[in-house]
């Protein structure tokens, strides 16, 4: 077949399939069977979604394309099950290609939201300098929590990347807004867990350090929060009514 208009043609030489706008049309057979109806339902809604998912003429669309073409043939052929066949192949293939494409949008949120949140904690210290006169926390270290928060929300997204589910989502936005949410938070949580453990509303000893903590120990938790927000979460719960009721 060559073109992408050009259609398939029968013995009787009526028009049997045809591609337009990327997207496959044909006649359903002469007296479907249960299943050959449901194989067409489910050919629609993959062929849907390699269009609105895969960029048109990409050697990803293409390898989905053909399959389809293939399931056509199969199906007009009235071999039902081999056509069952190719198509979960395409639904696979589908699926795979539109994982990777999603894990690469979600790394480029995670890195928009890295920058986007280094603006916002330079945006606490220029507000906190023009109320109080002072920032609240030493500059040097404020960028020290910052840069790693940032690294350990990266360095965690990157170690989870290649097992983030991703196959399903048809959304790219959420993909990115996903993405973009995990650093952007980690920054605030960094923040906060300074604040507490600089104000000793949570005293946690390291070793047998005493007195005044070294700036390592805020390195150390900002990356945390960035890695895990669970670890953040604990902090911030343990100073909270119901924390302290709990513990």
């Amino acid at each position: 077949m060559s073109g992408s208009n050009k259609a398939l043609q029968a013995s009787d030489s009526s028009e049997l399939l045809e591609v337009r706008e990327g997207l496959i049309s044909f006649s359903i057979p002469d007296n479907p069977s249960p299943e050959e109806k449901k194989l067409v339902a489910d050919f629609v809604i993959l062929d849907h979604l390699k269009q609105n998912q895969l960029k048109e003429g990409s050697r990803e669309w293409n390898q989905v394309n053909k399959l389809l073409l293939n399931v056509i043939v199969l199906l007009y052929a009235r071999d039902a099950a081999g056509a069952r066949a190719i198509l979960e192949d395409a639904r696979q293939v589908y699926f795979l290609h539109n994982q990777s494409q999603n894990r690469i949008r979600y790394l480029v949120g995670a890195v928009v939201g890295t920058v986007a949140a280094g603006l916002l904690g330079v945006a606490l210290v220029l507000l906190s300098m023009k109320l109080s006169g002072a920032p609240f926390v030493k500059t040097h270290l404020l960028v020290l929590i910052l840069v790693f928060a940032g690294i350990g929300s990266m360095t965690s997204i990157l170690t989870r990347l290649a097992s983030i589910d991703l196959r399903a989502e048809t959304s790219t936005f959420a993909v990115h807004v996903s993405g973009f949410a995990r650093p952007f938070v980690a920054v605030p949580f960094a923040v906060v867990a300074y604040c507490v453990l600089d104000t000793k509303m949570l005293d946690i000893t390291i070793g047998g350090a005493t007195g005044d903590r070294p700036t390592g120990f805020y390195v150390v938790t900002s990356f945390l929060c960035g890695f895990s927000e669970r670890f953040a979460n604990d902090i911030i719960s343990r100073i909270s009514p119901a924390g302290r009721a709990a513990g």
